[in-house]
């Protein structure tokens, strides 16, 4: 199959993967671009294009802003998520670049919707985000697991009726994570909350 040939299968591929998933047209479209720049007659051998391209994809959606898990890219492309991690890694490499990470605050907004939480609860919690990742602590961690630390400790500050298992269930994020990041976030910022529940500027 010639260079064309295969570049026309893995745009199939992403729009099939990005259909499936209800992800905006922005998104197929930065695939497209990233799927074309990166899969050459250079680079093709050994590298098979369905996979590039789901891998694409998914950083299509990160550069975006569109959070997508990883998991659900992986499973509708029929794919193993170390292999989508794998070439997302190589895609970046071959760009020189490294396409940036969700936000976790678009992850807070999800979680506090379907938890029910009051919006100072959301507001604390992306306070939260905002001034901890400043200081350096979201850096190479899970957006998902750090978002979902942030709006339990934000729902624990202001005592709703909300524990660390209601969140896990919601953000698919385990126990662990959510209690190890919670413990960085309170470290970090426990000194700057008021008495009444409030972020006060660093």
């Amino acid at each position: 199959m010639d260079i064309e040939a295969l570049r026309e299968s893995g745009s199939e591929q992403i729009h099939t993967v990005a259909s499936a998933l209800d992800l905006p047209d922005s998104v197929c479209e930065t695939g497209y671009a990233i799927f074309h720049q990166v899969y050459t007659p250079e680079t093709q051998q050994g590298r098979p294009c369905d996979v590039i391209a789901t891998a694409a994809l998914y950083l299509a959606c990160k550069q975006e802003n569109v959070p997508v898990h990883p998991t659900d890219i992986a499973e509708e492309a029929d794919l193993q998520e170390k292999y989508l991690y794998r070439r997302s890694k190589w895609i970046q490499s071959e760009l020189g670049t490294r396409i940036q990470s969700f936000n976790p605050n678009d992850y807070v907004d999800e979680y506090c919707e379907q938890l029910g939480l009051p919006d100072e609860t959301r507001k604390l919690a992306q306070n939260i985000v905002t001034v901890t990742t400043d200081r350096g602590l979201a850096s190479g961690k899970s957006p998902r697991g750090f978002a979902a630390a942030a709006v339990y400790y934000a729902a624990t500050v202001h005592k709703e009726d909300c524990t660390q298992g209601d969140v896990h269930e919601i953000a698919d994020v385990s126990k662990i994570t959510i209690r190890n990041r919670y413990q960085e976030q309170a470290e970090a910022v426990g000194d700057l909350l008021s008495d009444g529940g409030e972020l006060a500027a660093d």
